[in-house]
């Protein structure tokens, strides 16, 4: 039987023992077997810098890029550790091997503002730097035709979940919607939410042409750069100063309401209804407050008020439909 002071002994020996077998094992290419010798030793808080890099390694080597990456990002938070550029280093490796070259980029110009940086460093992060731009600009140009044609397949098979992920991706490729794309507005099989998400694009890109907008059986001529962002819209703000009573009683029905009203205009944008019905939309958001605090369906006289109620839920269907909040 061990005392404790043998065990205090046995400890180092132990970890030095595991350390090298690990190391072997990674020199050898057994990175399954390195990996989970490296893991008991961190498990073990063992996580001297040959320990982090060989783990790193044997990720990257058995394809786990992701999980490289993640570990990556945290151990190069604390900017003090003496390793810090040789973690960067292989972060930036990381981002080259999975085709991130924008997350690389980014990465490179932080690490360029910094005095810090060795300047034997700074050369290579500025070679690496146009060598991605370069990568970059090629895989945008290969891509985009890829998926502007699933985005028109999605169209053709009216399948509204794959022309929003296929936009998605096209906003992502940080290029300009092209005629294509933005003929999208009038088409009839395009989901109107997909719709704002292009005028929204088209909007952030301060983009000064007139496009038409068809949708939900109305139609509209208006320049993007034209016309403001959902909250900042006139009818919007005044509909909203409307529920303050609410947000004062009920906060959390109030927010309840506030998601309707938004999504009912995303749903709509940017054709709006018509600005003489602003109290109405506001009767209607009470109205259905009414309800769901006393579980009564409203006796209404007004058949506005009524066709708004209607309009909201309309609204609040089709932007749950592509859009999980």
């Amino acid at each position: 039987m061990h005392t404790e002071d043998e065990n205090i002994i046995l400890f180092p020996k132990w970890k030095a023992a595991l350390k090298d077998e690990s190391l072997q094992d990674l020199q050898a290419k057994r990175y399954d077997e390195a990996l989970e010798k490296i893991n008991e030793l961190i498990q073990y808080h063992v996580k001297d810098h040959e320990i982090l890099i060989g783990k790193m390694m044997c990720l990257m080597e058995l394809g786990r890029f992701q999980e490289a990456e993640d570990m990556c990002e945290e151990i190069i938070r604390d900017k003090q550790d003496e390793h810090y550029f040789h973690y960067v280093h292989i972060y930036l490796t990381i981002l080259f091997q999975t085709n991130k070259y924008d997350l690389l980029m980014d990465r490179i110009e932080d690490e360029l503002s910094s005095d810090n940086l060795p300047s034997v460093l700074r050369e290579q992060f500025l070679q690496l730097y146009d060598v991605s731009e370069k990568m970059e600009s090629d895989l945008v140009e290969k891509k985009t035709p890829i998926y502007i044609v699933e985005l028109l397949e999605a169209v053709q098979q009216s399948d509204h979940r794959k022309q929003w992920r296929s936009l998605m991706r096209l906003k992502t490729m940080n290029i300009k919607p092209d005629n294509v794309v933005i003929q999208l507005l009038e088409h009839d099989d395009v989901h109107p939410v997909l719709k704002t998400a292009i005028f929204n694009w088209l909007k952030e890109l301060s983009h000064s042409k007139v496009v038409k907008v068809r949708k939900l059986g109305q139609e509209l001529l208006i320049k993007p750069i034209d016309i403001s962002e959902i909250k900042e819209l006139e009818m919007y703000k005044e509909i909203m100063s409307h529920l303050q009573n609410i947000e004062q009683k009920n906060p959390i029905m109030h927010t309840f309401l506030a998601d309707a009203l938004y999504r009912y205009f995303y749903v709509r944008y940017p054709i709006l209804p018509p600005s003489e019905d602003t109290e109405f939309i506001a009767d209607a958001l009470k109205n259905m407050y009414l309800f769901l605090l006393n579980n009564d369906s409203p006796d209404l006289d007004d058949d506005l008020v009524t066709y708004y109620i209607d309009e909201l839920r309309k609204g609040e269907k089709l932007y749950l439909s592509i859009i999980e909040d």
